[in-house]
C-alpha cells in the first residue's frame, strides 16, 4: 500500500525537522531515507526528489510517499465486517462479538484481520483501540504507519457501555483509580499496586432485578481494564467468564439473551491523524 501526503512547509529548515514539527515519529523519518523519491519538492506542477537533509523554504510545498513493505500474505476469510467510516488513512469497524481482533490461537483465519485483507487484500494489520473477541462495537484501524502513530490513546474518548452484575450501592458517578497488573504469564489481569495506572470512570444507569447498567470512560487503555476494575469493585460483568464467578446467561432489556461479556463500545471521538478534523462516532448496534 502506497499513501501520498502534501505539506506546507511551515518555517525555513531542512525537511527531516520540518516533518517533525508535524508530528512525524523518528521511526517513519528512518523509513523515508531508506529511498530517494518518498520525499519531493512540489515545482511546477512537478515532483522533485530531495533528502530529509534538505532545505525547504517557509511555503513551500513538498510531499511524503508512506510504502509499506515486507508484507505478508494474510489469509482471507469472508466473516462480514461492518466498517462505518473508512478512508485512506484509518477505518472505523463496528465490531460484532466473537470476532478476535488478532490471529490468536484458536483463532487463525478467523479474526478481524482475515475479514479486512478479504475486501483490501493483503496489508500491514494496524488495530488501535484492540477489544476482547466478546466485546462489541467501535474500534479504529490504522492504513498507514503515520495515521497509527498520531493515533495515541490519550487522545481518543473511548466510551463503552455495560451491565454489571448486583444491586449497585454508592455514589452514582465517579472515578476507579487503580493500577493494574498481569497475572504471571496468564491472560488474566488484577489491581496490582505495583501494576500500571489504569483510570476509568463511571456512570450508573439504571438498575434491573440483579444487574444494572453503566457507562464507562476510559483515561488509559489497560488490557481488561472495566472488566478487572468492575469486577474489583464487587460488580463484575454479566456473563464474564474470566472475571465474574457466576458467569451465567441474562436477559438483556431488549429481551435478548446474552450469554458473553456485557460490555459495548458505544463512542469514539478523536481527531483525524493526518486532516485534523474532529471527528465522532456512535454505534448502531444494539446491545440493550
Amino acid at each position: 500500500m502506497k499513501r501520498r501526503i502534501e505539506y506546507v512547509a511551515a518555517f525555513d529548515g531542512k525537511a527531516e525537522d520540518i516533518l517533525k514539527s508535524k508530528g512525524i515519529s523518528t521511526s517513519i523519518c528512518t523509513a523515508l531515507r531508506k529511498s530517494l523519491g518518498l520525499v519531493c519538492r512540489i515545482a511546477d506542477g512537478g515532483e522533485i526528489p530531495i533528502r530529509l537533509i534538505d532545505e525547504l523554504s517557509q511555503g513551500e510545498r513538498f510531499c511524503i510517499y508512506l510504502v509499506d513493505e515486507c508484507v505478508k500474505p494474510i489469509p482471507k476469510s469472508d466473516i462480514a465486517v461492518n466498517i462505518v467510516y473508512e478512508d485512506e488513512d484509518i477505518a472505523v469497524i463496528d465490531k460484532q462479538a466473537g470476532i478476535a481482533v488478532i490471529p490468536v490461537r484458536g483463532h487463525y483465519g478467523k479474526s478481524l484481520a482475515n475479514a479486512l485483507a478479504n475486501i483490501w487484500g493483503d496489508f500491514i494489520y494496524r488495530p488501535v483501540n484492540r477489544l476482547d473477541r466478546d466485546t462489541s462495537g467501535l474500534m479504529i484501524v490504522a492504513k498507514n504507519q503515520l495515521a497509527h502513530s498520531a493515533l495515541t490513546m490519550k487522545h481518543i474518548y473511548r466510551e463503552y457501555v455495560a451491565l454489571c452484575s448486583g444491586i449497585y450501592v454508592g455514589e452514582k458517578s465517579g472515578e476507579i483509580n487503580l493500577p493494574i497488573k498481569r497475572v504471571g504469564e496468564d491472560i488474566c489481569r488484577k489491581v496490582d499496586p505495583s501494576g500500571d495506572e489504569a483510570i476509568t470512570k463511571f456512570e450508573i444507569l439504571d438498575q434491573y432485578s440483579d444487574y444494572f447498567s453503566a457507562r464507562f470512560v476510559l483515561g488509559t487503555g489497560r488490557t481488561h481494564q472495566i472488566r478487572v476494575h468492575s469486577s474489583y469493585m464487587g460488580y463484575p460483568l454479566c456473563c464474564d467468564k474470566l472475571y465474574n464467578p457466576n458467569p451465567h446467561k441474562i436477559i438483556c432489556p431488549n429481551g435478548k439473551i446474552l450469554d458473553r461479556q456485557a460490555l459495548h463500545s458505544c463512542r469514539l471521538e478523536f481527531v483525524h491523524p493526518i486532516s485534523g478534523e474532529k471527528l465522532k462516532f456512535l454505534s448502531q448496534a444494539e446491545f440493550l
